[in-house]
């Protein structure tokens, strides 16, 4: 499923779409020990279709789990030490100046971790998931959330396989109401 999200209406037309992207056990686990909680080239396949040629912004957890630059796309990592610089990203203090950052871009992905997911979450967008069938050993969990502010807009079933030790669901949801009239409202 490839994103090609349309400003839902009522959105506000400054800044990009900001967008959770995430791998999602059943029991809401995303990571383990700053890394993934398994190996799933399909969901990894699903994540670059969806970031490449877009700003992704994370936290400095997740950009040290990372295993470098990721290509064509433009890295934006939040970081309160001054002294953190590392080479191919852009460095900022909060997801406010993220988004600045990013302003006149189309979209923004916010890609980890959860602290970030948890404060992002009020002022998303959409919701960009691979619900992973099982529910895995963590110590980081997404963030919980109202499915009934957000409406589902697709979903692709995926098997398990001799390379995905699970099945998973790549699902999109997109927010029933702006991101700006939840937070006035």
């Amino acid at each position: 499923m490839a994103s090609d999200l349309s400003r839902p209406a009522g959105a506000p037309t400054g800044r990009p779409l900001l967008s959770l992207v995430a791998a999602v056990a059943e029991n809401r686990v995303i990571g383990r020990d700053n890394d993934l909680p398994w190996r799933l080239p399909a969901d990894l396949a699903h994540f670059k279709q969806l970031t490449l040629d877009k700003s992704i912004v994370m936290g400095r957890r997740t950009w040290e789990s990372l295993p470098g630059v990721l290509p064509r796309r433009r890295h934006i990592v939040l970081s309160r030490d001054p002294g953190f610089a590392p080479e191919g990203c852009d460095v900022v203090s909060s997801l406010d100046a993220a988004i600045a950052l990013a302003e006149g871009e189309s979209d923004l992905m916010v890609v980890g971790g959860a602290a970030l997911y948890a404060e992002a979450m009020p002022r998303a967008d959409a919701l960009l998931l691979t619900l992973v069938h099982t529910r895995a050993q963590g110590d980081v969990f997404f963030p919980d959330w109202d499915p009934h502010d957000w409406r589902e807009v697709g979903r692709v079933e995926r098997s398990a396989d001799e390379r995905n030790a699970f099945a998973m669901t790549f699902i999109e949801w997109q927010r029933v109401s702006s991101p700006a009239a939840t937070l006035l409202g």
